[in-house]
């Protein structure tokens, strides 16, 4: 089986770069037991859409900034062009928010172009390919809750873990929220399980309100609602978790918090635990109210 990776770089000097590197990865140390790879060039888009409408690529090595089109709308019309495709993205430098933005569209990782070499550059081929095929079979199965239309738990985890392992390569905290509506056992007793639907529901749209672009909204549980968000140079975690608690109080919504720090990283499910462990004394008060 043959990977077909198609790198597409408009400055000459970085082509030769990744052109050497490829080709040091083939059949070296870091891609030992994986697929023969081959390489495909093309130094601006009119290229690239050449070989990507052709439908024969594998995994795309993207810069963004090429002759003939610009920044994020080069990533826009490669997913568009070939939405089956993972693509990891070729950067000047960290550039977060760009970096989360096109993340959360879709793409699947980003090389800084400084910084490539075998090892790394194999890692985020092999982890890109995988976590295409989870994301396209998790689609297939759908990523929506039929009742709020967020996210639902599977397709949350997903994009959560992808989200946590991107704050720790940037450096930067990131917020894990867990959100209940208060009292919600007490109110399907006294109105039946329509109306309990409904009020999750507002809760569910409340947050969304809340929510940025960058931010992920789920339903994770039958009462549990998630959020994820990214600290940024406008809005510190503190800052972010204060403002989402003050709406949810006024929406009397439980929440409950923990906050990813890249010096101190932790997994997802530790992150879950802690903010779980935060949620119930609030959402038990809530429920004797």
């Amino acid at each position: 089986m043959t990977l077909r990776i198609l790198v597409v770089e408009s400055e000459p000097e970085d082509m030769l770069f990744l052109r050497d590197v490829l080709n040091e990865l083939d059949g070296g140390p870091a891609w030992t037991n994986w697929t023969k790879l081959e390489t495909l060039y093309a130094s601006s888009w009119a290229e690239a859409s050449e070989f990507l409408t052709e439908g024969a690529v594998d995994v795309v090595l993207l810069d963004l900034d090429l002759p003939d089109s610009q920044g994020q709308e080069t990533y826009r019309r490669c997913q568009e062009l070939a939405p089956q495709t993972p693509v990891i993205l070729l950067m000047e430098t960290t550039g977060p928010s760009l970096a989360q933005r096109l993340l959360r569209e879709g793409a699947q990782d980003f090389l800084i172009k400084s910084e490539v070499d075998c090892a790394p550059l194999a890692r985020a081929i092999r982890n890109a390919v995988d976590r295409h095929r989870v994301l396209v079979a998790t689609r297939a199965t759908s990523m929506l809750d039929p009742l709020t239309s967020l996210l639902n738990r599977t397709a949350f985890l997903l994009l959560a873990e992808r989200d946590r392992v991107l704050a720790e390569r940037l450096n930067c905290r990131m917020v894990f929220m867990l959100a209940a509506p208060k009292a919600l056992d007490a109110f399907t007793v006294a109105h039946g399980d329509h109306a309990r639907d409904l009020e999750f529901v507002k809760a569910a749209e409340h947050l969304r309100t809340l929510a940025g672009p960058t931010d992920l909204v789920a339903r994770v549980s039958e009462d549990r609602l998630a959020l994820v968000v990214f600290e940024t140079e406008h809005q510190s975690a503190e800052a972010a978790w204060t403002r989402f608690r003050q709406v949810a109080e006024q929406r009397r919504i439980s929440l409950g918090a923990s906050v990813f720090d890249p010096r101190r990283p932790v997994g997802l499910d530790k992150l879950m635990e802690l903010a779980e462990e935060d949620l119930t004394p609030a959402a038990v008060a809530a429920a004797g109210a």
